[in-house]
C-alpha cells in the first residue's frame, strides 16, 4: 500500500461523496433548503476529499494530464455554481425550476468528469465529454421542469 493508492482511494471517496449530495439536492428539490443546509457542512469535506489528493496524484503521479485539467476546472465551475445556487435557494431568490436545471447540469458536468477520469481522453475529448453529458442532463430538464412547481 503506497501514498498514491490512500490518495486515490481518499479521491474516489471524495467523488462518491459528491454524487450523494447531488443525489440528496436532486431529492430535496421541492424543499430545496434541506439539502442546502447539509451541502454547507459536506460540501466542503467533498471538496478536500476530492482536489487534496487529486493534486498529489497529479503531482506525484504520471503529471496533468489534459483530462485532469478538465477534471479540475469542472470541480470549481460544480463547485461555484452549487454554492450560487444553494445560497439562491436559501435566501428565495431562485426558483424551483431554476435549482432543477442547476442541479441538472451539475450532475452532468460530474458525469462527464467520471467519464474523462475512467477513459482519460484527450483535451478535446475530455471537453467534449463534459459538455455532452451536461447536454444529456439539459435534455433531461424538459419533463423535470413540468414535473418541479413551486408548492
Amino acid at each position: 500500500m503506497s501514498l498514491y493508492s490512500i490518495a486515490l482511494f481518499v479521491h474516489v471517496v471524495g467523488a462518491l461523496l459528491l454524487f450523494a449530495l447531488l443525489a440528496l439536492e436532486g431529492y430535496n428539490l421541492r424543499d430545496a433548503t434541506a439539502g442546502a443546509r447539509l451541502n454547507r457542512i459536506l460540501g466542503p469535506i467533498s471538496l478536500v476529499a476530492i482536489l487534496l489528493p487529486g493534486l498529489y496524484m497529479a503531482a506525484t503521479g504520471p503529471g496533468w494530464a489534459p483530462w485532469a485539467g478538465v477534471g479540475l476546472v469542472s470541480y470549481v465551475l460544480i463547485a461555484a455554481v452549487g454554492a450560487y445556487t444553494g445560497i439562491s435557494v436559501m435566501r428565495g431568490r431562485m426558483s424551483a425550476s431554476a435549482a432543477a436545471i442547476s442541479w441538472l447540469a451539475r450532475t452532468g458536468i460530474a458525469l462527464g468528469v467520471v467519464f474523462d477520469m475512467t477513459v482519460k481522453p484527450g483535451l478535446m475529448g475530455s471537453i467534449t465529454a463534459v459538455v455532452v453529458a451536461v447536454a444529456i442532463a439539459l435534455v433531461a430538464a424538459v419533463p423535470t421542469l413540468r414535473a418541479v412547481r413551486p408548492a
